[in-house]
């Protein structure tokens, strides 16, 4: 059996790809539908998995193999055949001897004795036999005269030096038991084989059914509450705003706009980061284990270099771990950066002052836990090797909202000056952003959404967080 899996903007794309490279008797397995691109959604895809039955045109062997017994060899002699003939209307039956193939019969003589055979077995004789309906010969043939009968007039058989057209029809030969068996076997593959293609059809038809029909619309309101937004948040909103606007589709464009305009007076944004005109600008990434931060600083080192055209350089003081320092080292070489490794905050100043003609230092530090005291004080001293160093403090937005609260409490002890939620890809519900910011000064800069360098992260801005809170 043949599989194969094809892709598509549509069910009736998917279904004209399988049909060309499998044929019309492929099989559908399953359908699913996803959706690829940005954050937001990108485009609908379909994607088609079917297969083909290799065997199913298969002949049974014994079948195919089967030989129809040679045909009886009727005389060459007029006057022989037509006194079997004779005999035939006397008796019901015709003898006739075997002889040689004259040389008059062309390729289709053993059919048409097959068929004048049939006719003698029923009493007709060989005159009737000849009577089978058939297309004219293609070229004019010569015949004999016919002969004269004297006791019984009748028309006188053709002569056999005659083309014979093949017959309408020709006896099938008898299938032996176990062909019989064989060929049942195949009938009900066939059947099931079609019995899953029609559910799988039908499977099909229901999904695009659901599809064509009116989505439930949802409201703003409705769709901050599956976000998990706070309800006194969500009923400021509503006095905030018109009736009529607090009831639009979530996926509305007029939806988007009310949304961002209540998030940019309760919230703030920064819109990534943006260099200084005047010295180099020194940004450092803390925060938990395991919540992105060396991704996300070769995000934005990569923005910088690629499509601002910036120079820069990349510090790691993460010496728990060599994944880390081996993981940003590759990403400095890609992007033709130079990479130092500091132990202390003394290393760390130095570093500093070396490449302090550089556009942008960007400095990733290791994971710390808000539980950890002295990790939390080691951290703090190291953020003190430069005056005018920018903290941008990530957490992940799969973190519960109670814990992420308590992270960024801990964490005010370092003074960040920005936010970063990252991996909002993976979860449905981003209300824990608006939740802990509302109402905060400390502003949000940037949102990742995948681990691609650098297309996964966005300047935040409270259009691209309406988009998010109310995305399906």
């Amino acid at each position: 059996m043949q599989v194969k899996t094809v892709r598509a903007s549509s069910v009736k794309e998917a279904m004209e790809q399988i049909k060309d490279e499998l044929g019309s008797d492929a099989v559908l397995l399953h359908t699913k539908k996803y959706r690829e691109g940005g954050m937001l959604g990108g485009a609908e895809m379909i994607e088609v998995t079917a297969a083909v039955d290799e065997t199913q045109s298969r002949v049974p062997r014994s079948a195919a193999a089967y030989t129809p017994p040679p045909a009886p060899i009727l005389p060459t002699n007029a006057a022989e055949r037509y006194r079997m003939n004779e005999e035939a209307f006397a008796g019901g039956t015709v003898g006739v001897a075997p002889a040689a193939v004259p040389q008059g019969y062309d390729t289709y003589a053993p059919a048409y004795q097959s068929q004048e055979s049939m006719y003698a077995a029923d009493g007709y004789g060989t005159a009737a036999a000849m009577n089978l309906q058939s297309p004219p010969a293609a070229a004019p043939v010569q015949q004999t005269a016919p002969l004269q009968p004297q006791p019984v007039e009748q028309p006188a058989p053709p002569s056999y030096t005659q083309h014979v057209p093949p017959p309408a029809t020709q006896p099938e030969p008898l299938a032996e038991p176990h062909a019989e068996h064989e060929e049942d076997d195949a009938s009900a593959a066939r059947i099931r084989l079609l019995e899953d293609e029609l559910a799988q059809m039908k499977t099909m038809l229901a999904a695009m059914m659901a599809a064509s029909q009116p989505k439930e619309i949802v409201s703003i309101r409705d769709a901050l509450k599956r976000q998990d937004v706070r309800k006194e948040l969500r009923e400021e909103l509503a006095a905030k705003v018109p009736v009529a606007d607090i009831n639009l589709d979530s996926l509305s464009p007029r939806a988007k706009e009310v949304l961002a305009g209540y998030l940019s007076q309760v919230m703030k944004f920064t819109d990534g980061l943006r260099l200084g005109a005047h010295g180099s600008r020194v940004v450092a990434f803390i925060g938990t284990t395991g919540v992105g931060k060396t991704t996300t600083l070769a995000k934005v080192a990569a923005h910088f270099v690629l499509e601002q055209n910036l120079k820069g350089a990349l510090i790691t003081a993460d010496t728990y771990r060599i994944s880390a320092v081996e993981q940003l080292k590759k990403y400095a070489e890609i992007l033709g950066l130079p990479v130092e490794v500091v132990y202390s905050a003394a290393d760390l100043k130095k570093a500093i002052a070396r490449h302090r003609s550089k556009d942008f230092i960007l400095v990733d530090t290791a994971g710390r836990s808000q539980y950890n005291d002295f990790q939390m004080d080691e951290l703090k001293q190291l953020l003190a090797a430069h005056p005018r160093m920018e903290k941008h403090l990530v957490v992940s937005a799969t973190t519960k909202e109670q814990d992420a609260a308590e992270i960024m409490a801990r964490f005010s002890a370092c003074k960040p000056d920005r936010i970063i939620f990252t991996k909002t890809d993976e979860t449905r519900s981003v209300g824990v952003v608006l939740n802990l910011l509302a109402g905060k000064e400390l502003p949000l800069s940037f949102l990742s959404n995948g681990q691609s360098v650098p297309d996964d992260i966005i300047p935040a801005t409270a259009q691209r967080l309406a988009e998010l809170l109310l995305r399906e």
